[in-house]
């Protein structure tokens, strides 16, 4: 994506570490000068400026930081107030320092006043050709929808337990990433065995699946499943339905609905779409 990046990017879910973390690795895939196959170099002037938080054209932003606070000891992150969302807005239309895109980190937007966000609203209506913007939320929910109806929206991976990361896991990965891939009918033979996944398992699963689709999304495979999702993770409609699709899957889970049938409806959906592109 980082050849036609999406105007907003919204983070949500993980930790507050790890968002930031991917609003900076973001902010590096864009404007690193030495990427190769589409992933920042990490060792170029530009690359360690972002990593340091002193290259010009990433702004910070948080809504927690109060006015007075901003005032009386201005930093590298800005509060969220109108006058520095009107410095932002009158610097879209002009061409950023480097070579790249001019990235604007927002977080804390759930401690924002109104005013404040109606404007931002505004500012994020007409991007312009030369400013992206990442949001960071715990969850999207926390915020305007009207914020969340102009974002291509990331879900970090969930936490989960020790079984997510154990090899032991790992055949379940690779049996749903080779179903997405060519159809294979071992993956829904295995969910449809009793007693194969319960809930927690089967939670794993959708938070291994998210792991593999922002591996995906940064380039970086290691598995048979982050390889099957590479084609839908490069176009940005069919990633945000993946997205979508694996927060709906927890949200199911959560509800009581049988892991067989949250885990069969999602391993179809993502081989259909991997078909489609």
């Amino acid at each position: 994506m980082s050849a036609a990046p999406p105007g907003v990017l919204l983070f949500e879910g993980g930790t507050e570490e790890k968002r930031l973390a991917a609003a900076t690795r973001w902010a590096k895939t864009v404007n690193c000068p030495q990427k190769k196959d589409g992933k920042p170099c990490g060792e170029c002037p530009v690359c360690r400026q972002i990593d340091a938080r002193a290259y010009l054209d990433v702004w910070y932003f948080d809504g927690r930081i109060s006015n007075k606070e901003d005032e009386e000891n201005p930093g590298v992150v800005a509060a969220l107030r109108i006058e520095n969302i009107r410095k932002l807005k009158a610097a879209i239309g002009v061409k950023p320092h480097g070579e790249g895109k001019r990235i604007a980190i927002i977080q804390g937007m759930y401690s924002t006043r109104e005013e404040a966000l109606n404007t931002m609203l505004k500012t994020l209506e007409e991007p312009g050709d030369f400013t992206l913007f990442a949001l960071l939320v715990p969850q999207r929910q926390q915020i305007l929808p009207t914020l969340v109806s102009r974002s291509l929206c990331l879900t970090l991976p969930w936490e989960s337990s020790a079984s997510a990361t154990d090899e032991k896991f790992r055949p379940r990965e690779d049996s749903l990433g080779e179903f997405i891939e060519k159809g294979n009918a071992e993956f829904l033979d295995q969910v449809a065995a009793k007693g194969e996944f319960d809930a927690a398992s089967a939670a794993d699963l959708l938070t291994a699946c998210q792991r593999s689709l922002i591996r995906a999304v940064v380039n970086e495979p290691r598995s048979v499943l982050d390889n099957s999702l590479m084609a839908i993770a490069r176009a940005p409609e069919r990633f945000a339905l993946c997205s979508r699709w694996l927060a709906e899957g927890q949200e199911m889970l959560t509800l009581g609905v049988t892991p067989a049938r949250v885990l069969e409806a999602l391993g179809s959906r993502l081989y259909a779409l991997r078909r489609s592109c």
